[in-house]
Formats: structure tokens, C-alpha cells, sequence
């Protein structure tokens, strides 16, 4: 675990709850008001007093300073207050003047980067005994802090563009790819859409920082999602409205109920429809970004064009008006993932694997269609009358060969990760960590942050697979999570395969209790 843990070593910025490490623009937005008000208020003016004793010249000067510093506070979430507190008066100057570099977009992608100390050997004992966010404390991370070297150069790596959904892993990915440790890593994001990412990071040899800030500025620029953070996707927009057509129906006999779940750029309804039960998924409106939209539009693409009993069933959608939604059937089970680990459900090998079977006869259908779902995990997989399992979320899906990053951390394949072209593989391999769920009834990596899951994966990591897991079940997960994408198998495969297992299992359970009925036939003849 050490080993694999070597780029994620110490305190990582995290939003589990989303399965990201990267705050949506709308939580940040939603953050600010309320009860954060009067505290958020209260940590500016406690900078502002620190920034003019210090004698800066920004606060002496400026009249209306104070308002300048509450309106960068206002328009980042909470949790930038509470690691940029007053001890780093200055380094908020930074992030200002960062982020207003960045509001041009001709300066996109902005990099800066500074040395902060040296980190001498007995420094690292503060480490092992100071607590993560989590309220834990550093033990194995800060452990994996110590090196050969006694002393080690820390330099701050300060991001920022455009907001832009599963940006961190990219980032991360790009620092370790130079060489780096990441010790520390904090992502904001504003609620006009830019981010400001921050890395605290070992691994460059001199304080000089002029080469370093060159690298990373060269190395984006090779990684196209990186250095095509700015570009307009009005036209894509447009290309997918036209492809779409008519695809609308009445709104005015849509009737809404209650909002059964919420995500990073939408929320979903339970409602009716000509007294049809559907499920309503509307763009949330402060997300409606061109990304977001792009997204929403292919997944309408996506829905319209298919017609499997593992698939969810596409009933319509409106793209014409202000709030885009989508409506599809509606599944009473709700998610896997809820079912298994909220609901904490253990699941029976039979029902394991007639649940397996049903994702893999759906996506061998999606990947027939060449397909590729690029976001396969139990939060989209939903569960109807009879344990029934469908394949949802079609919002990252796409044809083809894939280069972008956007699949979730914690199902995330290592070419995905690693920036590499993929195929229909990628799916196959986010299928291994499903199955690993129903087997287990855990939350893969969950003692990691999905940061730290995806660059341990990228490092060989797998999860541990109990013993009592059938052995032609663990043999499969174990070819289906495989390294070498060419080497895993296709769906139709692994159907096959789950179907042989069940039908040798239902043989074997029936011989039993067979054995079981004539044994007692025997005794009571005997009686």
C-alpha cells in the first residue's frame, strides 16, 4: 500500500460525496449565505486588519479593500476559508490576482509556482501525529512521507481556467508525470466558473522555479484536454440539437412529485405522464454551462437510440426551453450503489449473479452499438420490479475511441487515467470494481480518497477479493481489471461465463437438496 500510496502522500483535498475531488461549480455557489455569512465575514476582516498592520500597500491604499476582499471570499466555497485562514493573508493576495489573470481568456491555462521550505527529516514526526480532515491521524500517509534524503524542497503549484468536471485527476496526473509527490491538494471552484487548484509538492531539486513553471506550461500543452480548456461548445450544442429533431412533448401533463435524487449538474423527479410512471432528470439551471448541456444533449442521443431490457427505457425530452430534462422510465429500486452500501443489502450468490448477468447482457448490447458508456458504476445502474438491473446515466457516453478523462475515480481504468487512447475495454474494466461490490457489499477503495484510488490504480493497485468469493467469480474480476486492456474479455464472454457459473451453481444447490430429501425419506422409513 506504501508503494502505491507514493504520489498521494499526505493531506488530499477531497469531495467524496460527489465521487470527485473536484467541487462542482454549483455546490461552491450554494455554499455561500446563510449561517456562513457572519463567519465568512469575520475571516476577511480578520485578513484586511493582519494585511494593513503588515503594512501592505494593496490594503493602505485602497479605501474599499475590505469589500475586495470579501467579494473573492464570497465567490469561493467555505471550505476556502477554512484552509486559506489568516496565518495566509498574503498567499489570498495570490489567489486573487491568480484568478483575475485568468478571467482573460487569451491567459488560460494560468500556472504559478513558488518554493515554500525545506522539509527537514524530524519535521516529519508533526505528520504522523497531526489529523487529516477526516479527523483521522497521518499514520501510513505520513510514514510515506520519509525518504533517503534528509531534507526534502516543498514547492506550491498554483492552477487556474476554466471550471471543468473531473479536472483534479488530469492535474494530478500531469504533476506526478513530471516527477512529483503530491503532499497536499486543495481544489475550489468559483461560482463564475474558474477553478483554483493547489498543489504542495516534493520532487523539484532547487528553489529556483522558472524551469519548473516552464514544464508545466509545456506539458499542458501536449495534454489536449489541458490546453483546450477554453474552447466553445456552442457548436457541438447546435450539431446535437439538430441530430436530436423532435423530440419534445407536452410539459403542461407532466406531473412532478417528489425529487428522488440529486447530482453534480442535475436533479431527478419522480412524477407522471399520461399516468405512466417516469423518472424526470432536469439540468440544474446554475450548471447549464455548454459543457453541461453538450453532455445532457448526448445522453438524449444516447437514450433515443437504443431499446434493451438492461437499458433504461427512453421516453422523451425538451432541449427548447430554458431547463432541459430528460424523461425515461422510472425504477422503484432506486441505485446499486444505495442498495448496497446505505442500504447495506448482502447479497446471495444467485442474486449476484442474475444481477451481473443483466449489466453484462446490457452493455454487450451497448458495445454492439459501439457504444461506450465511459461512466459505469453502481450509481447508474438502477434497480426495478424483481431485482431487474438497467444501465442509466448516458451523459459521458460516446462513439468510438476515447482520449478525455471523465469516468468516476473510483471505477476509473488505468489507460483512462493515464490520459491513453481506450475502447468499449475501459467499460469492461469498471465492470470488475461492480462486481467486486456485489461480492463484497463495500464501497471500493474506501479507506482512500477517489483521488488516491486513481493513482493508486494507475500504479497497479487492485482491490483484495475475500477468499469466500466463488473461484470462477474471483478468476473473472481478476481478467476483467487486468492491466493490459486487449486482455480483458468482451461481454459476451463474461455473459456467457456468469451464466455458466449461476447454471452450475442452481445444479449443484438442487443435487443438494435433493440428497437432502432422500436422506430424510430414508430415515423416516427406517422409523
Amino acid at each position: 500500500m506504501a508503494a502505491a500510496l507514493a504520489h498521494t502522500r499526505g493531506r488530499m483535498a477531497d469531495s467524496d460525496a460527489q465521487e470527485s475531488c473536484w467541487p462542482p461549480g454549483a455546490a461552491a455557489a450554494s455554499s455561500h449565505g446563510g449561517g456562513d455569512g457572519a463567519r465568512l465575514s469575520g475571516v476577511s476582516r480578520e485578513i484586511y486588519d493582519r494585511l494593513r498592520a503588515a503594512g501592505n500597500h494593496e490594503a493602505l491604499s485602497d479605501p474599499f479593500f475590505d469589500r475586495v476582499l470579501e467579494d473573492h471570499y464570497e465567490r469561493l466555497p467555505s471550505s476556502y476559508y477554512v484552509d486559506l485562514d489568516v496565518n495566509k493573508a498574503e498567499d489570498v493576495l495570490l489567489h486573487r490576482r491568480i484568478l483575475a489573470e485568468c478571467a482573460d481568456p487569451d491567459n488560460r491555462p494560468v500556472f504559478h509556482a513558488r518554493f515554500l521550505r525545506y522539509l527537514h527529516e524530524d519535521k516529519l514526526q508533526d505528520a504522523e501525529s497531526a489529523p487529516n480532515e477526516n479527523g483521522d491521524c497521518g499514520g501510513s500517509l505520513a510514514s510515506d512521507l520519509r525518504r533517503d534524503t534528509e531534507i526534502q524542497l516543498l514547492h506550491e503549484i498554483i492552477f487556474s481556467s476554466v471550471d471543468k468536471p473531473k479536472l483534479l485527476c488530469q492535474l494530478a496526473t500531469l504533476v506526478c508525470d513530471l516527477g512529483f509527490n503530491i503532499c497536499e491538494a486543495h481544489v475550489f471552484t468559483t461560482t463564475d466558473g474558474l477553478c483554483l487548484g493547489i498543489f504542495v509538492v516534493d520532487g523539484w531539486e532547487t528553489e529556483e522555479t522558472d524551469d519548473l513553471l516552464q514544464q508545466l506550461k509545456e506539458t499542458a500543452k501536449r495534454n489536449p484536454s489541458l490546453s483546450n480548456l477554453t474552447s466553445s461548445a456552442s457548436e457541438r450544442i447546435s450539431e446535437l440539437q439538430e441530430k436530436i429533431g423532435e423530440s419534445e412533448f407536452d410539459r403542461d401533463l407532466l406531473q412532478i412529485e417528489e425529487k428522488i435524487a440529486s447530482g453534480s449538474s442535475g436533479d431527478l423527479y419522480r412524477g407522471t405522464y399520461l399516468g405512466v410512471d417516469i423518472a424526470i432528470k432536469y439540468l440544474r439551471t446554475g450548471h447549464a454551462n455548454d459543457d453541461s448541456k453538450v453532455e445532457f444533449l448526448q445522453q438524449i442521443m444516447i437514450l433515443r437510440s437504443v431499446n434493451h431490457e438492461n437499458v433504461i427505457r427512453f421516453y422523451g425530452a425538451c432541449t427548447k426551453h430554458r431547463k432541459y430534462l430528460i424523461v425515461t422510465e422510472y425504477m422503484a429500486g432506486g441505485n446499486l450503489y444505495d442498495f448496497l452500501h446505505k442500504q447495506k443489502n448482502t447479497l446471495k450468490l444467485s442474486l449476484i449473479l442474475r444481477i451481473a448477468i443483466g449489466i453484462s447482457k446490457g452493455m454487450d448490447y451497448l458495445h454492439q452499438n459501439n457504444i461506450i458508456h465511459r461512466d459505469l458504476k453502481s450509481a447508474n445502474l438502477l434497480l426495478g420490479d424483481g431485482q431487474v438491473v438497467k444501465i442509466a446515466d448516458f451523459g459521458l457516453s460516446q462513439e468510438g475511441d476515447m482520449t478525455s478523462e471523465n469516468c468516476t475515480y473510483r471505477w476509473m481504468a488505468p489507460e483512462v487515467i493515464n490520459h491513453k487512447s481506450y475502447d468499449h475495454k475501459a467499460d469492461v474494466f469498471s465492470f470488475a470494481i461492480v462486481l467486486w461490490e456485489l461480492v463484497t457489499s463495500k464501497v471500493p477503495y474506501e479507506n482512500l480518497t477517489p483521488l488516491q484510488a486513481a493513482l493508486s490504480v494507475r500504479q497497479g493497485l487492485r482491490l483484495v477479493i475475500p477468499s469466500s468469493v466463488h473461484p470462477r467469480l474471483s478468476k473473472l474480476i481478476q481478467r476483467c481489471w487486468g492491466e493490459n486492456p486487449h486482455t480483458r474479455p468482451v461481454f459476451s464472454e463474461i455473459t456467457a461465463e456468469l451464466e455458466d457459473i449461476l447454471q452450475t451453481f442452481q445444479a449443484a444447490s438442487s443435487s443438494k437438496g435433493s440428497h437432502r430429501h432422500t436422506k430424510q425419506k430414508i430415515q423416516m422409513k427406517s422409523q
